[in-house]
Order: structure tokens, then C-alpha cells, then sequence
């Protein structure tokens, strides 16, 4: 059975669309003008992601969300480097994304049936991405805090909570595989 050819159309719009918002932008720059052309290049690629892994592929929910979440934070972060770097993304844009990531996957365990190693997957997306602002603050690079701690203890919280109420199958799984 020959192989279903895929349009190469969208990716055509996809290069022009972005080539043309450069040329654009160089051209009308300016002395003072920033690179706004970027901010369409990372609004394109996280289309392209979302469309080719996020719906279209078979892999892990979880893999799946950590992967949304990623390109979140760089798609904003390109945003508020573009925008002046005011730090706007460091201080509250990526604290409240983990904090919607955590309330996302606690969702997603609570109304869909897993299996364990799903399960295991979603509480290291939670423990991971609750734990990303604080990193910020370690690095230096957030001035307000409270966002960054308020989703590090939402993550804490979340991931408690996930340890003690996993069900029976779970418990039984984590029991003979870590010895705990």
C-alpha cells in the first residue's frame, strides 16, 4: 500500500508568512525597533507542535502536556524579550502557566483511568513544572517571588495529594517496583 503523501502547502504558508513578517521587519526597523517578526516564528512553531505531536501523535498524555508546557514558556519568553525585557514572563506569566500545568494534570488523573506508568508521568510533570519558578529564583532572574512559591507549594501540595490518594493498583505497583 503506497504511503499517504502529506501537503506540503502548510508548510510553504508557514515559511512564507514568517520570511515575509522578517523582511518586513528589517526593512521598517529602525534605530530603536525590536524583532517582532520572532514573536510570529514562535506563534508558527507552536502551531507546527501542536498540530504534529500534540494532536496527531500516539505518545503519552503526559509527554504530551510537559511538551505544551515547554513551548509555552519559551513562546513567552521570546514575547517579553521582544517586548523590553521587563520580566513580566520570569515573574508571573511562567509561575501561573505551572500553577494551570498542575491544576491541568490533577485534573486529567482525577477524571481519566490510568495506567501506573501514566500516573507516574503525570506526578513528575507536576513535581518538575511546580518547581521551575523556583528556579527562576535561584538563578536571579524573578523579582516577585510570591508567584513562583504559591505554584512551588501548589506542585508540593498537588504531588501529596496524588501520593495519597492513588488507587489501589497504583499503591500496589509503587510497593513492588520502589520498595515503599
Amino acid at each position: 500500500m503506497p504511503e499517504k503523501k502529506r501537503p506540503c502547502w502548510p508548510t510553504l504558508v508557514t515559511l512564507l508568512a514568517v520570511g515575509v513578517c522578517a523582511w518586513i521587519n528589517l526593512m521598517t526597523r529602525g534605530s530603536s525597533g525590536g524583532y517582532w517578526c520572532l514573536d510570529i516564528a514562535a506563534i508558527f512553531a507552536y502551531l507546527w507542535v501542536l498540530v504534529l505531536h500534540t494532536v496527531k501523535s500516539k505518545t503519552r498524555g503526559s509527554l504530551k502536556l510537559m511538551l505544551q508546557a515547554c513551548l509555552i514558556i519559551a513562546m513567552l519568553c521570546v514575547f517579553d524579550w521582544n517586548a523590553g525585557r521587563g520580566l513580566w514572563s520570569v515573574n508571573f506569566a511562567i509561575p501561573f502557566a505551572c500553577i494551570g500545568l498542575v491544576f491541568l494534570a490533577t485534573y486529567i488523573v482525577m477524571t481519566r483511568k490510568l495506567s501506573w506508568s501514566e500516573y507516574i508521568g503525570y506526578m513528575v510533570a507536576v513535581v518538575l513544572f511546580g518547581q521551575m519558578p523556583v528556579m527562576g529564583i535561584l538563578l536571579g532572574f524573578t523579582h516577585f517571588v510570591w508567584p513562583s512559591f504559591a505554584a512551588a507549594g501548589y506542585a508540593v501540595f498537588t504531588f501529596l495529594v496524588m501520593l495519597l490518594f492513588a488507587n489501589g493498583r497504583y499503591k500496589g505497583e509503587r510497593t513492588r517496583r520502589f520498595r515503599f
